[in-house]
């Protein structure tokens, strides 16, 4: 038997070996990059997606909040009108069909009173709809947080820009703030909030 033959035999086979190492080298990598990608892509449509909703939420609140400030606020008014009306059901009767212009002073000098439940009712409901709205604005604070710090991150943004995210415009998703805040940010200097 020619000993080159075996030295040869064993050189292709260690070279054999090397290349099948090298192909599950780059298998597992090829693997794990689509792992990433995939995952970066379900994670960018799952994180978008809830920072749509959560920002949808804030007008549902803000539409809810608002309807329900104005029926409360509208009872004092109704009740108000019916007292007027019934005022004036009562005295027509007594005066005839003319009435007289005496009911009308008597509405000016006896305003009528509303029970002040009615307006405690609608600081309840006013600060319950305020509390609301601020929780699920901090909720949208946190989603595009947590979306932008993941963007951020080396592997994981690398696969999300290759995924093709971001779709949306974090910009358009932006928090509502009052005029008082505002000012605030913009000059650097807060003042006191002054009732009257």
């Amino acid at each position: 038997m020619n000993p080159n033959y075996k030295h040869t035999n064993s050189k292709i086979f260690q070279q054999g070996k090397a290349v099948i190492v090298a192909l599950c080298i780059l298998a597992l990598i090829v693997v794990a990059g689509g792992m990433s990608y995939i995952s970066a892509h379900n994670y960018s449509n799952e994180a978008e997606q809830s920072i749509i909703a959560k920002y949808d939420n804030l007008q549902n609140i803000i539409a809810q909040y608002s309807l329900k400030v104005t029926e409360v606020a509208s009872v004092p008014a109704m009740y108000t009108d019916d007292m007027k009306d019934v005022m004036t059901s009562v005295m027509s009767a007594r005066q005839g069909e003319g009435g007289s212009k005496a009911v009308f002073q008597w509405f000016k000098e006896h305003d009528i009173n509303v029970d002040s439940s009615l307006y405690a009712k609608i600081q309840t409901v006013v600060e319950a709809g305020r509390n609301k709205f601020q929780n699920a604005k901090t909720g949208l604070i946190d989603a595009k947080r947590s979306y932008s710090t993941n963007m951020g991150y080396l592997w994981r943004g690398f696969w999300i820009t290759r995924a093709g995210y971001p779709k949306i415009d974090l910009d358009d998703y932006a928090i509502i703030t009052s005029e008082h805040a505002k000012e605030a940010f913009e000059t650097k200097v807060d003042k006191a909030i002054k009732f009257k």
